[in-house]
């Protein structure tokens, strides 16, 4: 069980933060001999295969790894272009392993906008008025979670189908997104956010470690704040860029020598 993707998309169907945490799954891997009997193509900084499906190898695949390195992209493991490095004899024999490519980040914001639409749509064809809209889609391979927030904000989150415990998992970023990013004063609402890891959450017995939705700026420092909410001591943010370094209590916004 595992969970495969996290997304949070604003109310107008752009994407504030996607994180991926699976690797693509790898469907064949053949050693080849010179000349290669597949034509292979750049798309979208992706080699693919383009023609000669054969052995499990199948059009649209992309290449994943050479000689068991993973391929970045276009590029080799020690940064030679794939194509390039295919077209050299000396390079053969060579292994191959082929599957399906990685989302590239234009195609997970036009899968944002998409999912933002469907999620409109399903609340229109409701016959009861004040439809919650799309909250689980099913598939035999992953099950799709949305939770949507008061303000219009969708928190989507990909796993598999066998995955308990995501309810709770919603409830826990929307958290984080609380705490971490609309506190940050220098945050602008409904704007793309940056990702930092943070310790692994514990959730139906996996760890999954998603990321802190913090601006680049800022970090969670050491120390706490000298206030108490609800008896309880209250994190300082560090802001950088000040000189010298001074945190904000995320509760009082009283400036702190760091």
């Amino acid at each position: 069980m595992a969970i495969f993707s996290v997304y949070v998309v604003n109310k107008a169907g752009g994407l504030i933060y996607q994180l991926d945490s699976y690797a693509p799954r790898a469907e064949a891997e053949k050693t080849f001999s010179y000349p290669l009997d597949l034509l292979l193509k750049l798309h979208d900084e992706r080699v693919l295969v383009a023609f000669g499906q054969r052995d499990g190898i199948r059009v649209g695949h992309a290449v994943l790894a050479i000689n068991g390195m993973d391929v970045n992209g276009k590029y080799t493991a020690d940064g030679k272009e794939v194509l390039e490095y295919l077209g050299n004899p000396a390079n053969y024999p060579v292994s191959i392993r082929f599957g399906r490519p990685r989302l590239t980040s234009n195609e997970k914001l036009m899968l944002a906008s998409m999912f933002h639409s469907l999620f409109a749509i399903g609340s229109q064809l409701s016959p009861e008025q004040g439809s919650s809209g799309i909250e689980v889609l099913e598939t035999d391979t992953f099950k799709l979670h949305c939770f949507q927030t008061l303000t219009g904000i969708k928190f989507v989150v990909l796993a598999d189908p066998r995955q308990a415990g995501i309810d709770s998992l919603l409830r826990k970023i929307y958290e984080i997104y609380s705490d971490f990013a609309l506190k940050n004063p220098f945050y602008s609402l409904e704007m793309p956010i940056s990702p930092m890891q943070v310790k692994g959450h514990q959730v139906g017995g996996d760890t999954l470690e998603p990321a802190l939705f913090i601006q680049p700026s800022w970090a969670l420092g050491p120390s706490w704040c000298r206030c108490f909410v609800g008896r309880r001591r209250q994190l300082c943010w560090l802001h950088r860029s000040l000189q010298p370094p001074r945190r904000l209590c995320s509760s009082c916004s009283a400036w702190q020598w760091s």
